[in-house]
């Protein structure tokens, strides 16, 4: 051996570790892809935050959808990652209006942060078959918040145009000014 020692090739910057248990757990198989890119993006904001902040990690739904998901996604995928046990919705949020903004806050319950970071909970463990993590799926897509989705109106709402007015010396049904 040489008398010179090695660099010390250490990891440099932020960096997010996922446990081989995680990656190999039924629950981490089961999560679909809009799943993961709602853990990616929370995972991006926790390495923003020094991950000194897991607990109170703000996201918007717009921060989701430049990261690839379609705003109509957003919810459903959220719903399944807390089904899952990889995320805890710690505050909700509300609308944006014009300067008062108020985004929702989560924690990722699979990561050990440091400073007021809440202790990791590793709830995704619960889910031990593939049967628990498929009712966990189908659960998440029943949970609608109905208080927020839009309402469809039950009477059809006539199209503007010609009326069609029956006279006499017309065929019933006949439009008016042909």
């Amino acid at each position: 051996m040489s008398g010179t020692r090695r660099k010390n090739n250490s990891i440099r910057g932020q960096f997010v570790a996922h446990a081989r248990e995680l990656r190999e757990s039924w629950a981490w198989l089961a999560l679909p892809d809009n799943g993961r890119r709602i853990l990616d993006r929370l995972e991006i904001e926790h390495m923003r935050h020094g991950g000194a902040e897991n607990g109170t990690l703000p996201c918007t739904y717009s921060d989701f959808v430049l990261h690839g998901l379609r705003r109509a996604s957003v919810s459903l995928a959220i719903r399944q990652c807390v089904a899952l046990g990889f995320l805890e919705i710690t505050q909700r949020g509300g609308r944006s209006i014009s300067e008062f903004r108020n985004p929702s806050r989560y924690r990722l319950t699979y990561i050990n942060g440091r400073g007021m970071s809440a202790i990791k909970s590793d709830e995704w463990k619960r889910i031990t078959s593939a049967d628990a993590a498929t009712a966990a799926l189908q659960r998440a897509a029943e949970e609608k918040n109905n208080s927020t989705q839009a309402t469809r109106r039950m009477a059809k709402v006539k199209k503007a145009g010609r009326a069609i007015v029956p006279g006499p010396g017309r065929a019933s049904g006949t439009k008016v000014g042909t």
